[in-house]
């Protein structure tokens, strides 16, 4: 063994909290089913906190948000004091859908069957012929239904049910870590929507895993290690999850894992390292980055290297938050991926892809999913999946979802048969049947 394989030998330190038994048999009619489909509608997705927006499309009073999540549509509105409130996009006076639009911003809502106008607090203020009904002027009286919200890590959180457990117990452990981080400051400059033909929960199941990244994604090997020998995974009693991969540390399946590349290069120049120093050693990068990072980090913008462990300057932090975001972090930029239910099929769901990005000092250039881009927010941009990208890596992760979504409809499909370094997986579809089953 030579030198540079004995000292990567010893430095392995993978590690995982707990297991979760198979309490559940992961079945493809899990995916398919419509009553299935019915029972996550009606005892999961209202129970939950859901990411409805970003703050930073709607930074001014009167800017709104809505999501559309299954049958539900949501409204968030930003109030005069800064604040935003939630409530179901439902004119309570017949039922209409109240705004049609994805976003935008208005002095009063008002509602296209009869006019009825609401300010940005939900209450009714006016109606017309108010004097004709029996029960009383509905202005002054009746408000759109409000649900729980909050702005929290540059996100617009919400939650269906008006009993719910605050946020903060929600999210728990995944609190703390997003904490240390800056999101709030950050600008989300891509924003991808798509409909695509495979169950909400594949996708999540892909993004629980790391076992699929030899075969389906392999050109990531050359920076990131995949070894799960070689990685942290933590699990929560909140249904959350973590996983740590390191990066700047080519993976021992790449050809050459010790010889420097052009993403290790990159990297070395962008924070002033010299390329001498590491030859045949790529295994010594990882560490001299994260010192050099929190050596030039706060001088070049990025004050919260102060508060990131060493792991964090280099790797991938990839949270799973319960039930459908998969959120990965880096020192100066992280992404939102997540899939959602269809309002009427389990064949299909709704993707979304948002990369948020920090900007350095010296540069108004930032790195998004699909390459550098201007520092700025991003429009919503509504894709049909399989004629425009949706970042390479997530096209790989697409493509298999779908794959898989033919695979749980045959009758030889007996059940997961799950990894060790698979249980994420498992935990996830123990906590669905939590909920589904009124235990949750």
């Amino acid at each position: 063994m030579t030198d540079a394989s004995s000292e990567r030998a010893g430095a392995v330190s993978g590690s995982a909290n707990r297991v979760y038994p198979e309490d559940v048999v992961i079945s493809g009619q899990r995916y398919t089913s419509r009553e299935f489909m019915e029972l996550e509608m009606d005892r999961l997705w209202p129970r939950v906190w859901n990411i409805g927006a970003w703050g930073g499309e709607m930074p001014q009073p009167g800017d709104f948000v809505t999501h559309q999540l299954g049958r539900e549509s949501i409204l968030m509105v930003r109030q005069a004091d800064g604040g935003v409130k939630a409530f179901h996009n439902v004119c309570p006076h017949r039922g209409n859908r109240l705004v049609y639009a994805d976003h935008g911003s208005v002095d009063r809502f008002t509602c296209t069957y009869h006019g009825w106008e609401f300010e940005h607090g939900g209450a009714v203020v006016h109606v017309q012929d108010a004097e004709d009904f029996p029960q009383g002027n509905p202005c002054g009286k009746l408000t759109l239904s409000e649900i729980p919200c909050e702005e929290w890590a540059g996100f617009i959180w919400y939650n269906m049910d008006v009993n719910c457990f605050p946020l903060s117990g929600f999210l728990g452990e995944v609190k703390d870590y997003f904490e240390m981080h800056d999101p709030a400051a950050a600008k989300r400059v891509y924003y991808k929507v798509c409909e695509v033909d495979f169950n909400w929960k594949a996708l999540h199941d892909n993004f629980c895993e790391s076992y699929h990244l030899p075969a389906t994604h392999p050109e990531i090997s050359d920076y990131f290690d995949d070894d799960y020998k070689n990685t942290d995974f933590e699990l929560y009693e909140t249904g959350h999850n973590l996983m740590k991969m390191k990066g700047a540390l080519p993976s021992l399946r790449d050809s050459q894992p010790f010889e420097l590349n052009d993403k290790l290069r990159a990297d070395m120049q962008a924070w002033g390292l010299s390329e001498s120093e590491f030859a045949g050693r790529a295994h010594a990068i990882r560490g001299a980055l994260q010192a050099q990072k929190r050596k030039l980090g706060a001088a070049r913008g990025f004050d919260h290297v102060a508060t990131l462990p060493d792991a964090w300057l280099t790797d991938a932090f990839h949270f799973n938050i319960f039930p459908g975001a998969s959120i990965t972090f880096q020192l100066d930029v992280f992404t939102l991926q997540r899939c959602e239910p269809h309002p009427t099929d389990p064949n299909k769901s709704i993707y979304e892809h948002w990369g948020m990005a920090l900007k350095s000092n010296d540069s108004d250039m930032v790195f998004g999913p699909e390459g550098p881009v201007e520092w700025r927010e991003a429009e919503r941009r509504v894709v049909k999946y399989g004629e425009e990208t949706l970042s390479a890596v997530a096209d790989q992760d697409l493509e298999r979802a779908t794959g898989q979504q033919l695979g749980f409809q045959s009758r030889g499909f007996k059940g997961a048969y799950l990894s060790g370094q698979e249980n994420r997986v498992q935990q996830f579809h123990n906590f669905i049947d939590r909920y589904v089953n009124n235990e949750g």
